[in-house]
């Protein structure tokens, strides 16, 4: 059974679990934020255009709802901050970040990095022979050279306008021409060879 949420169930979904998170919220002015504090806790500072919300929000949120990107959920959970706090500006969007705020939250899963480009093998995987990668490498460089080869010679072939097959054709044209001028030669010399037994008779 496939069960399909729609765009409001979740933005429902959503709602409702930051109502939860910050049931009983506390406001306390302090420098150029708003922060928002749920049981002493800081879950928030909010600033007139942007502001932090507290890793535990992240987390919850990412676990339990399905978001295509970290950037959907971050406009969603904008929106409800900007709706929710009464942005003073009253601005259409609201920028929002997810940073340590009371010192509790769990750590965002760190990504792997990807190895630079220009990292040898043999460097990022302690047993890969190196020497053998080359030799395949080359093999396989030397079978699609191969390959390459063949193909260009093929087009070549098929291409009636190739160097080559201009010059196969020149050549057939002066073997002909040297076939016939021979012939013409031999004509001559019989014919000649009869005028002069006629002569001497």
């Amino acid at each position: 059974m496939r069960i399909v949420i729609t765009e409001q169930q979740s933005n429902e979904l959503l709602t409702s679990m930051l109502e939860d998170m910050f049931k009983g919220y506390e406001i306390k002015f302090e420098g150029d934020y708003r922060n928002v504090y749920v049981n002493s806790r800081l879950m928030a500072q909010l600033g007139p255009s942007s502001g932090i919300v507290s890793l535990d929000a992240f987390n919850e949120l990412k676990d339990n709802l399905f978001f295509n990107s970290d950037k959907d959920l971050r406009e969603e959970v904008g929106n409800w901050v900007r709706n929710k706090f009464k942005s003073k500006n009253n601005i259409g969007k609201y920028g929002i970040s997810f940073k340590k705020l009371h010192g509790e939250e769990k750590d965002l899963p760190k990504k792997p990095r990807k190895p630079h480009h220009a990292t040898r093998q043999d460097k990022l995987e302690p047993g890969f022979n190196l020497d053998a990668f080359k030799e395949r490498t080359s093999n396989i460089e030397t079978r699609l050279k191969n390959k390459e080869d063949l193909i260009r010679a093929a087009r070549e072939k098929a291409n009636p306008d190739s160097f080559s097959n201009w010059m196969k054709r020149e050549l057939a044209k002066d073997a002909e021409r040297e076939k016939k001028e021979k012939e013409k030669q031999l004509s001559d010399i019989s014919k000649m060879v009869v005028r002069l037994k006629a002569d001497n008779k």
